[in-house]
């Protein structure tokens, strides 16, 4: 079994390729995995095996229990029975009458066991939830796509399949290992191109609309009834139909992204929610529904499936080396659709690129899949692989992960586990709220009771490396959208004033860094200077917007 994880963990993370995993596979032995092996031949390097080998050992530690507990419950089941059947013959002796030849009692009805492995955790917004979806056997791989290990052995032909009762490979929900590829590929929206019409109309398949919003680099797809469907393009909302969509034709809409929820979510009348999924052809999507006197209205984020550079995104050529960190704590702030999640991905894909490093997410929800060519990656989701949020943080301290990427803070206690994981080596991304740093760090401050106020900003000062406060701004002739940004290199000058809790002359110090710091003025003004964006964009954004006052409309 050993070797079956390490191959799936190897191949898809693309540390080797599965033509050399099966080349090598008849050389494995009992003492020797086939990580060793590829390591022998010069195909792994033996830092990444270690890595990958301690994962492994985290899978099978976790395979272990659950084979031990639902031992224990399969005998605990098993006990139940006997009792039920004992106290069922001694009621039987009892009724007895020697006259008379009284009926044998029915026997109790056996405990409920039908063998379907079933998950149990929390939506979205935290509602206890049971789920009936098959899972792939190797727990604890979460969202990460695994290639198939293809020993080079030839196989015996294979039985018919038995029924359900007298299978117990089906019954205790395991997957055959030729379906990964078709569930991986629904998850991540992989497939055969679906190709964009030239017009759309509400009778439109979902997947043609989404095509149709990639190839015209819209960000969003509304749907409501009644109306005509509408996207989001550089930041402005326009209609993409002549005609207004029926309810009749929403709900189709919807039962046409229903089937790709990766945790067999099914959509329910009434019931709001906001999750992703992966549809053949277009890629991944987030829909969001929400019902008003029974009739639903819908939003479809549309996720980037490429990977993007640091250069593409327009940051500060300073904030380039937060991916060189060791360790530490980098902030990325801004309003809701600003590209914060953007940002943090493109760091982990950074990263990869220049070394290796063994890369936990922690989403809520998972957005763009990530892939590892330089060591491993584990994407959670919480709700759907971790509880909590401060689950997923202990989960990835207690694996070793070298680098933490969280989406998104929501409460204290986060925050102060990934000051911890940081402090113990861990580099450490996490998306947040906020408008300008110094609301920020004020607002992180606040939220700390007044007794531990002093701990927490010594041990913030310490931990934190830089902090990213992000906005896009419309391109002029609606040609996309551009990052504006206030940011800044945790310098000694401001460890100190978060020591302090003294804020008074943050900005003055940002704008003092030089090649540290940039305010969100300076970088609206490089952006209109370059013609990029129209000045009262500028004005409107601003934090002080006396600087772009030529701009401000007449009134």
């Amino acid at each position: 079994m050993r070797n079956q994880y390490m191959a799936k963990v190897l191949v898809y993370n693309k540390l080797v390729t599965q033509d050399q995993v099966n080349a090598y596979s008849d050389k494995t032995t009992d003492s020797k995995d086939i990580g060793q092996v590829l390591v022998e031949a010069g195909l792994l390097k033996p830092a990444v095996y270690q890595k990958v080998l301690a994962y492994v050992r985290d899978l099978e530690t976790k395979n272990a229990q659950a084979e031990s507990a639902a031992a224990a419950n399969a005998a605990a089941i098993a006990a139940a029975k006997e009792k039920d059947a004992a106290k069922a013959k001694e009621q039987a002796r009892s009724a007895a009458k020697p006259a008379a030849k009284a009926e044998a009692p029915k026997e109790p009805a056996p405990a409920s066991n039908d063998g379907g492995l079933q998950i149990e955790g929390n939506d979205i917004y935290g509602k206890s939830s049971i789920s009936a979806k098959e899972v792939e056997a190797v727990a604890g791989l979460e969202s990460t796509q695994l290639a198939e290990f293809k020993p080079t052995t030839v196989e015996p032909e294979p039985e018919a399949p038995a029924p359900a009762a007298q299978a117990p490979a089906a019954a205790a929900g395991e997957e055959a290992p030729s379906a990964l590829p078709e569930r991986f590929a629904v998850e991540s929206g992989e497939g055969a191109p679906v190709q964009a019409p030239e017009t759309l109309a509400p009778t439109t398949p979902l997947s043609e609309m989404i095509a149709f919003a990639r190839k015209f680099n819209a960000t969003d797809i509304y749907l409501y009834p009644d109306r005509q469907v509408a996207m989001r393009q550089s930041g402005n909302i326009v209609p993409v139909t002549e005609d207004v969509m029926s309810v009749d034709e929403l709900s189709r809409r919807l039962d046409e992204v229903g089937d790709c929820f990766d945790d067999g979510y099914k959509i329910s009348q009434g019931e709001n929610f906001s999750k992703t999924a992966g549809v053949p052809g277009v890629g991944r999507i987030r829909l969001s529904v929400t019902w008003f006197e029974g009739v639903p209205s819908a939003s479809i984020r549309i996720i980037q499936a490429e990977s993007a550079s640091l250069e593409s995104l327009y940051l500060p050529p300073f904030c380039e080396s937060f991916a060189e960190l060791s360790s530490g704590l980098v902030l990325i702030a801004g309003p809701s659709f600003s590209g914060r999640t953007t940002t943090m991905l493109t760091y982990a894909e950074t990263i990869m690129r220049s070394r290796e490093a063994y890369i936990q997410t922690i989403e809520k929800p998972i957005e763009r899949l990530l892939r590892n060519t330089t060591g491993a990656v584990a994407q959670r989701e919480v709700g759907l692989h971790v509880h909590s949020g401060v689950e997923g943080i202990k989960l990835a301290v207690s694996n070793g992960a070298d680098v933490i990427l969280f989406d998104h803070l929501e409460n204290m206690e986060e925050l102060s586990l990934l000051l911890q994981a940081s402090n113990a080596g861990a580099l450490v991304f996490a998306v947040t709220t906020g408008n300008n740093i110094h609301a920020l760090l004020s607002r992180l401050l606040a939220s700390v009771p007044e007794a531990s106020r002093t701990n927490f900003a010594y041990t913030l000062a310490e931990q934190l490396k830089g902090v990213i406060v992000q906005q896009l701004v419309p391109v002029v002739q609606n040609q996309g959208l551009i990052l504006a940004c206030e940011a800044m290199k945790v310098t000694s000058t401001v460890a100190n004033m978060i020591r302090k809790n003294d804020f008074s002359q943050i900005a003055a110090a940002i704008s003092s860094q030089h090649d540290q710091g940039i305010t969100l003025d300076d970088s609206l003004q490089k952006c209109v200077e370059s013609g990029y964006i129209d000045g009262f964009e500028a004005w409107k954004r601003a934090y002080d917007n006396r600087r772009f006052a030529s701009y401000r409309p007449a009134k």
